[in-house]
């Protein structure tokens, strides 16, 4: 019954499922003022509530940081090409989606590349070339925006040299502009471009799919040397292989860590530890891709790539992936990092536009939101359990997260603006108290965070001076200015956009600077 009205009124659906998710967030933004008005007990319960849940997530972020930290620091340890090797293929799970034997693994690696500079792509290329895995059974795939193709092409082609004989194939596709239907500006398009000629080229020469492991990373990302031989271990000594994808847990951003502004350090290390406590305390539940992923080349296929329409691409390929497994579908990850580039720009000022109009994309990504929620209601053979525990995690994402540390910073007095006769209530009196209390208890929390953070990074520039390492140490409590400023505004700023029907899809990409 719903999932036929759902097929029938598909874009009204859409549409208020869209509307819902601005609306949520912006009645949350504003309860200190109409339930400051109309019930004040219910505001005071509340941010108290959200008071002891920020420092629930601080406990456990702190927990996934060492528990991640730790595996991080023995995975790096070990010599994961002696581990490969004694894999004993004929005790590996699943044999039907496993290649035909060992040494006919192949990696599909995926690059889109817009105009990046000449030093980035080198150090990609370079990053490649250094894996521990062999080479020769490596295709890679680079699928190059048209706009600036040509120069693009010249210098891919440059840097990869005669190295290009020791892979087992290399490919380039350019993606043409103004396909109709295709959102601007946003990798998917690329991506799928380049990935679908690509499959094809290798059907067309008899190839086996179900050899291949598919990858994509960005043009800037530098994988440390043991990243695809750890990867191909994961890979095939993990059971129901193609109801996977997978992921390293440490994304670092030690390419330029040191050369960008304290606000775009703080960004970038956010999203570090973030991913790396978030795997390591869910353990891949309720996480979709971001950024760098791998999975069969089958389920890329399955999934049908990336949708084309959409501002956004990495999270949207896991919900592609999750509706054709009907829901049977979660990460598994390891702790081999790639370094990608923070966000840089020409200067000061336009570094943190850059920073602001990424996360706006990045905000853009509600969009999985009615997606998703839409897929629930068609689609009964996905578990409900499954619906449920996205429901809550998209809402706690999308909304709770997003607006919390406001509230927390805000909302007491917010409500005593409206209403000043709630500070004489015995419910509310002693409620800032116990609010500055609870988080001045979990301030605690930033020692760990920064020593993790520290262990976790390059080294600071061994020619800066006492006064220029300072402020490093002061980026721990800094984070709450960024979760008042970056964590927040461009998150609102998208799902307000959204609630106004305002379409994204002329999207920024964010250029490169060395």
């Amino acid at each position: 019954m719903i999932a036929t009205f759902v097929e029938q009124h598909d874009r009204l659906v859409h549409r208020v499922l869209e509307m819902s998710l601005g609306l949520m967030t912006w009645s949350l933004l504003t309860s200190p003022i109409w339930l400051g008005i109309l019930y004040p007990r219910a505001i005071v319960y509340m941010l108290t509530f959200f008071t002891v849940y920020w420092s629930y997530l601080a406990a456990k972020h702190t927990f996934g940081l060492m528990v991640g930290y730790n595996n991080y620091a023995r995975e790096m340890k070990i010599d994961w090409t002696e581990e490969y090797h004694k894999l004993d293929f004929c005790t590996l799970p699943d044999s039907a989606t496993l290649p035909t034997r060992k040494e006919d693994l192949r990696h599909f690696l995926l690059i889109p590349a817009v105009n990046e500079p000449y030093n980035v792509l080198k150090d990609s290329m370079d990053a490649l070339f250094r894996q521990t895995f062999p080479l020769n059974q490596i295709v890679l795939v680079y699928t190059v925006e048209e706009k600036y193709a040509a120069e693009t092409e010249k210098k891919i082609r440059e840097i990869l040299g005669d190295r290009v004989n020791q892979l087992n194939r290399f490919m380039l596709f350019v993606h043409p502009r103004g396909i109709v239907g295709e959102a601007m500006g946003v990798g998917g398009a690329n991506r799928s471009w380049g990935a679908r000629h690509a499959v094809a080229e290798l059907q067309n020469s008899g190839e086996n799919i179900r050899n291949y492991i598919f990858s994509t990373i960005d043009a800037d990302h530098v994988m440390n040397s043991q990243y695809i031989t750890r990867l191909s271990h994961l890979y095939l000594s993990t059971s129901r292989r193609d109801n996977h994808y997978y992921s390293t847990a440490v994304h670092l951003f030690n390419n330029n860590l040191w050369r960008v502004p304290m606000m775009m350090r703080i960004e970038a290390n956010a999203v570090t530890m973030g991913s790396l406590s978030d795997w390591s305390a869910t353990k891949g539940a309720l996480k979709d891709s971001f950024s760098a992923y791998s999975a069969s080349l089958q389920t890329l296929i399955d999934a049908n790539y990336w949708d084309v329409t959409l501002g956004i691409d990495d999270t949207i390929f896991y919900w592609r992936s999750f509706f054709v497994r009907n829901g049977d579908f979660d990460g598994v990850c390891h702790y081999i990092p790639y370094s990608a580039d923070a966000v840089e720009g020409k200067n000061f000022i336009d570094s943190h536009i850059s920073m602001y109009r990424q996360l706006l994309r990045w905000g853009w990504g509600a969009i999985d939101f009615p997606l998703s929620m839409k897929e629930f209601l068609k689609n009964n053979k996905l578990p409900l359990s499954k619906k449920l525990g996205w429901l809550a995690k998209l809402l706690e994402r999308r909304v709770i997260l997003v607006n919390m540390v406001f509230l927390i910073t805000f909302g007491f007095s917010l409500v005593t603006l409206v209403n000043p006769y709630v500070k004489q209530s015995n419910f509310a009196y002693s409620l800032p108290n116990i609010m500055s209390q609870i988080l001045t208890v979990t301030l605690v929390f930033i020692i760990p965070a920064t020593y993790y953070r520290m262990k976790l990074v390059s080294p600071m520039p061994k020619n800066w001076h006492f006064w220029q390492k300072i402020p490093v140490y002061l980026e721990g409590p800094l984070i709450m200015l960024n979760l008042l400023t970056y964590s927040f505004f461009p998150w609102v700023d998208a799902q307000t956009r959204m609630l106004f029907g305002k379409k994204m899809k002329d999207l920024y990409y964010m250029p490169k600077v060395r």
